[in-house]
């Protein structure tokens, strides 16, 4: 049965359901498959995630400018102030539950964020992620922040510091056109507290594939599934990896066979 999320400001645990496939990665990571998946690739970004500890960030980074926003499939309700305001007022804010009132970073594209980005180690998935051809994200997240039920190109997330909790729903799925009406004035977090046990009531929520990724964990999931995150400890650092769709696409039509094997369930 699919679990009751708790009111449990500062728990986790209303989050610990997974049912979205660990694989361990054995070869290049294939950008064909169907469904979500997570694998664990180490500690090929041990330099980055001590850059993005949160004293050492503000020491380094503090009067940087950054830039929350609502976040969804687009950004909007930008503001930018100093990295040091965001990380000691925003984030810890209790989330509202009207989602226009939230706001985080999830999206920093300036140049001072440059060195960070370009210290990310990519996830080996062959030509498609060259990094002339991703478009690369640093993400600091509060507790129960987050973007509410969106979709967009696929992508890989990873998780430096903190937990993420992932809810997806396959492309047409029936339950969409009902929660994307649910979510326009409603956080994630609100919607799993409040919407999420009717749905679960009338069975409309088979398809829901969910899961908490943890540190060293990187996630990626196929274009245009419907998904919504939480962030689920105060502090969460995160690098999202989206990927080009052309160059997604033909990796998919050529993957097919030649990935087979470069997963096996761990």
């Amino acid at each position: 049965a699919l679990l009751a999320v708790r009111r449990d400001r500062g728990s986790a645990a209303p989050f610990e359901r997974c049912n979205i496939a660990r694989r361990a990665a054995t070869g290049p990571l294939p950008l064909h498959t169907q469904h979500p998946y997570i694998v664990r690739l180490g500690h090929r970004n041990a330099e980055l995630r001590a850059r993005l500890i949160r004293e050492r960030l503000l020491a380094d980074m503090g009067d940087v400018n950054c830039t929350p926003s609502q976040a969804g499939s687009q950004r909007k309700g930008i503001e930018t102030m100093r990295l040091r305001e965001y990380i000691d007022g925003w984030m810890q804010r209790e989330v509202r539950r009207d989602s226009s009132q939230n706001k985080y970073v999830f999206g920093e594209f300036g140049d001072a964020w440059a060195p960070l980005r370009d210290a990310y180690v990519l996830p080996p998935c062959g030509p498609a992620c060259d990094r002339k051809r991703v478009a690369v994200t640093i993400g600091l997240g509060g507790l129960h922040s987050g973007a509410p039920w969106h979709s967009h190109g696929a992508a890989f997330v990873e998780v430096l510091h903190g937990s993420k909790h992932f809810a997806f729903l396959p492309p047409g799925d029936g339950a969409i056109g009902d929660i994307d009406a649910m979510i326009k004035d409603l956080s994630q977090v609100h919607w799993h507290w409040e919407e999420r046990p009717r749905l679960e009531r009338e069975g409309r929520l088979a398809a829901l594939q969910e899961c908490s990724l943890q540190p060293g964990e990187v996630l990626f999931f196929p274009p245009f599934w419907h998904h919504g995150v939480v962030n689920l400890v105060p502090y969460t650092a995160f690098v999202s990896t989206f990927l080009d769709e052309e160059a997604t696409r033909a990796a998919s039509a050529e993957g097919g066979g030649r990935h087979r094997g470069a997963l096996q369930s761990s």
